[in-house]
């Protein structure tokens, strides 16, 4: 139960940061494998708490 917090709002906070980063710099420097890069974090940061904690309770 310690790794909740680690999974519910740690790991989705580095993602979705790191999906703005890129998709802030791929969508200003016209490259389009960084904007979907970020994109695709940013959606995994979004699922990933729903998934983690629906197996870790």
């Amino acid at each position: 139960m310690e790794f909740l917090l680690l999974y519910s709002e740690i790991i989705p906070t580095i993602l979705a940061v790191a999906g703005l980063y890129f998709i802030l710099t791929g969508g200003l420097g016209e490259n389009r494998l960084q904007l979907f890069v970020g994109i695709g974090l940013f959606i995994l940061a979004v699922v990933v708490p729903f998934v983690s904690l629906s197996i870790l309770i």
